[in-house]
């Protein structure tokens, strides 16, 4: 049985709204999830000043330094500063830095105006016979050429993340990732572009076309990434909490006592039978919304041992799957962020 722990920051929202078509109640968890990066606790994170790595984009530098400051610090589980300000703060309140960022940032920026490409027309005479069948008569083709722009911004950033203990310090994680996006303005149909990932989305900032703000844009994408891989965070899910078992437990889930429900629900299932495959599920689902690294082996287990009972059911399987994905992501970013 697992100790009662003390509550983690997660609550649950119920969204007492049933799917059409589907009689299945659906809750909308708002969780804190474990840094998907493994790292040691660091409680205090001084900020070095970020350097730019490509000539006159010191702004864009500082941007991203202050931006993920206010990124850890809306998160609540690490206090983050610049360096000058931990430093001060150490000299008259003795604040203890448990570890420093430092950073390098690249930053891409280009605007073409003017490009041209030939658009050919049709003006197409249709025919109808006495069968109502319309066919094409005559066309007449026209080359047309039509201007357009290519705007392109991209944030590349560095990361190395140093543990300080005494005189001592070791580097404890090296990042690196970025974010950024082409966009393609006028001559008929607009396109944009992710540049990290290929793939096509709508417009970042449909016609914008300020240096400044684009590649803010870009950093903002990959700052919530990084925030993501260093400190816990909060994250919206939407699970279904099983129904037909222990309904106290069930509403024990409802209302964010994800502890309780895991007291409440355990002892009874070291034999658990076919019956008790959804307080299985549920199990892992409490185990899972309480944002511990921890027991997320236990969220797998259950999850597992529900599917082994009913294997069939997909919202055990979506459970399962989710937890999994999580943890593949953690190893996936072991070695930096994807």
């Amino acid at each position: 049985m697992v100790p009662l722990r003390p509550h983690f920051a997660a609550t649950l929202i119920v969204a007492a709204a049933i799917l059409s078509g589907c009689k299945t109640p659906m809750a909308t968890l708002q969780v804190r999830r474990p840094p998907t990066l493994e790292l040691p606790s660091v409680k205090v994170l001084a900020f070095a000043d970020f350097e730019s790595a490509t000539k006159g984009d010191d702004a864009i530098a500082r941007y991203v330094r202050d931006q993920f400051i206010a990124g850890i610090n809306r998160e609540g589980a690490i206090q983050a500063m610049t360096l000058a300000e931990a430093n001060e703060r150490s000299a008259a309140s003795g604040l203890k830095i448990e570890a420093i960022l430092r950073g390098r940032v690249w930053a891409d920026f280009v605007h073409i105006q003017g490009l041209r490409e030939p658009v050919v027309t049709s003006d197409v005479v249709w025919e109808t016979t006495d069968k109502g069948v319309k066919f094409i008569a005559e066309a007449h083709d026209k080359v047309e050429t039509q201007t357009y722009e290519v705007v392109k911004a991209f944030v590349s950033i560095q990361l190395n993340l140093v543990q300080v203990s005494g005189v001592e310090s070791k580097t404890i994680a090296a990042l690196s990732g970025g974010r950024g996006f082409r966009q393609r303005i006028g001559g008929g149909s607009s396109s944009s572009y992710d540049l990290w990932t290929g793939r096509a989305e709508a417009a970042a900032a449909k016609g914008e076309r300020n240096k400044d703000a684009l590649l803010r844009l870009s950093a903002d994408r990959a700052i919530r990434e990084f925030v993501k891989a260093i400190s816990p965070h909060q994250e919206t899910i939407t699970a279904v909490i099983a129904k037909g078992g222990d309904g106290s437990a069930a509403s024990m889930i409802r209302s964010g006592q994800y502890d309780q429900a895991i007291q409440r629900l355990e002892p009874g299932l070291k034999s658990a039978t076919k019956d008790r495959a959804p307080d299985l599920y549920n199990l892992g689902l409490a185990y899972e919304a309480t944002g511990d690294t921890a027991l997320l082996e236990a969220a797998v287990h259950f999850y597992r041992k529900a599917l082994e009972f009913d294997p069939e059911n997909e919202d055990y399987a979506a459970g399962l799957g989710r937890v999994e994905r999580l943890m593949r992501g953690k190893a996936k970013l072991a070695e930096g962020i994807r």
